[in-house]
């Protein structure tokens, strides 16, 4: 589903990063597999993210995905 490569590796940072130091103050949950892929509702599908943190894995998911027809479903 996702590509290795620079973009993928700080997509799941972010991620892991969230999951160790839950962000205080306004924050936004994130699908981390988008439920346009495949995602679920469920609890490990979800990360609490810092509203600058859902912005920047939003912009590298068109990266990270591996066929246009997803990455056309991310932008």
């Amino acid at each position: 589903m996702f590509t290795v490569n620079k973009y993928s590796k700080w997509y799941l940072s972010i991620i892991e990063n969230a999951k160790l130091n839950v962000p205080i103050g306004y924050t936004e949950k994130h699908h981390i597999i988008p439920k346009s892929l495949g995602g679920s509702n469920g609890k490990d599908n979800l990360a609490i993210l810092t509203a600058r943190q859902h912005f920047i894995c939003h912009l590298l998911l068109p990266k990270i995905v591996k066929t246009s027809e997803d990455k056309k479903k991310m932008i």
